[in-house]
């Protein structure tokens, strides 16, 4: 079935209709190159077959614009084809100890780059405004500790991301399929952890996202166990304790 969605032909703008010059941009060799290695990635971890993969990449060859390309790579998690162009990436860089912060209302294009050494790094994504579904964040980075904030519902990956000395703490809820904002951490990073998580909230700011499906005693656990409150005496079930 996925095979044969790969070579559904992409939607061909009508005739008749007016359409901007740049509704869609061409693709270049390189980037029909990458889509082939991705691909080529997602098979080997068992997310396509071979007959699926060869389909895939045959389309990615003669694929003519950016938007065919990014259509096969959709349901591949970690899979997102780098921008080539140069107004679709932000560039953040900072000197020797100088710090990064991203907070708040900004604009986001498909790629940010950082660069920074021995400085804080705070990218908060759950108030911006991202020109795209998927956004890569290419880091190179060190002797830091690199937070990427992700709104409710949004998810991330770190499958390209390359670690020296430092784990990534990823406190974030996982999900099957990507949320309505999906982050790709690539790139170096050495000397410090990598945190990615969702934006601090109170206690009960936490049990009210609480889905309708968890248990019902998490709330009353933690109301039994306020301060001044005497514990529940321990009895049989349905009766009273036991004297």
């Amino acid at each position: 079935m996925i095979g044969a969605m790969a070579r559904r032909p992409a939607h061909q703008p009508d005739p008749g209709e007016s359409t901007p010059a740049d509704a869609r941009q061409r693709a270049s060799d390189d980037e029909r190159e990458d889509v082939a290695a991705l691909l080529a990635r997602a098979m080997v971890a068992g997310r396509l077959t071979p007959v699926e993969y060869s389909d895939r990449a045959a389309t990615a060859q003669a694929a003519q614009y950016r938007d065919e390309l990014d259509g096969l790579l959709a349901d591949l998690p970690g899979a997102v084809l780098h921008s080539s162009h140069g107004s679709d990436v932000l560039e953040l860089e900072a000197g020797l100890g100088g710090s990064i912060s991203r907070r708040g209302l900004w604009r986001v294009p498909p790629t940010v780059r950082v660069h920074s050494w021995v400085g804080s790094v705070l990218l908060d994504f759950s108030e911006a405004e991202c020109a795209t579904g998927v956004v890569v964040v290419e880091l190179a980075t060190g002797m830091c500790s690199p937070t990427v904030v992700l709104p409710e519902g949004g998810t991330a990956d770190v499958d390209d991301l390359r670690i020296s000395a430092g784990s990534v703490r990823d406190e974030t809820v996982h999900r099957l399929e990507r949320g309505a904002l999906h982050v790709s951490v690539r790139g170096r990073h050495a000397f410090g952890d990598v945190v990615l998580r969702h934006p601090v909230r109170g206690r009960w700011e936490r049990l009210r996202a609480l889905p309708q499906a968890a248990p019902r005693t998490l709330a009353r656990r933690v109301a039994e166990h306020r301060p001044g409150r005497p514990a529940r005496p321990e009895g049989p079930r349905g009766g009273a304790a036991e004297r």
